[in-house]
């Protein structure tokens, strides 16, 4: 007999559903934008696995002039900005900036491989997903600009925390209170994006 899928049900899922968004993630945005305001003054933002579309609906909400664009695998309906169905590993930084209109302020990604219940792989995975991100990232980002990835934690983390901090001024690990308790998950928040010495 097939394993039944464990269904979750919490206050977050609620409020989601209530307010018109498709998943209880946007909280953790959220959150991210109240304590350290970075959608203040973006006038071009990038959401990087924006299935099923929660994130961008809420940078559009709190950006509603910017352009917005948005790339995943999975097709997402009524998208509200720029939407490009491939994997980002397909994704050309000259085509993002041309779309864009100009170089991105923020890059957001909420990234995950689809998991196994190996915590190792996972975390190897969803860590070669994220530094997929911060690549990108660093390829679209102007001068000062902020990255949002998701990471699983994990023994090579710390490797790829020195690495975000290689390319941005400041850089946090957080875990946001909409975090399911059972999640390994937490996130980067890289602000101020340094452009390498031989791209200036």
């Amino acid at each position: 007999m097939a394993k039944r899928k464990k269904k979750w049900s919490d206050s977050w899922t609620k409020k989601a559903k209530n307010e018109g968004y498709a998943a209880r993630s946007v909280y953790k945005l959220e959150e991210f934008d109240r304590r350290f305001q970075i959608f203040r003054g973006k006038s071009r933002i990038v959401d990087l696995g924006c299935a099923p579309g929660s994130w961008s609906a809420f940078a559009k909400k709190k950006c509603s002039k910017a352009n917005l664009l948005g790339v995943d695998i999975k097709e997402v309906a009524n998208y509200p900005g720029i939407f490009m169905n491939m994997s980002i590993l397909d994704l050309e930084a000259s085509v993002v900036i041309e779309k864009l209109g100009g170089k991105a302020d923020l890059v957001l990604s909420d990234i995950a491989p689809y998991t196994t219940g190996n915590r190792f792989g996972d975390h190897i995975r969803q860590l070669e997903l994220a530094g997929h991100a911060l690549q990108c990232a660093c390829s679209i980002l102007k001068p000062k600009g902020s990255f949002v990835v998701k990471v699983f934690d994990g023994e090579d983390v710390q490797s790829f925390f020195k690495n975000v901090q290689q390319h941005f001024q400041t850089v946090k690990r957080l875990r946001p209170k909409a975090t399911r308790n059972t999640s390994v998950e937490f996130f980067m928040l890289g602000m101020g994006f340094q452009v390498p010495e031989k791209e200036r």
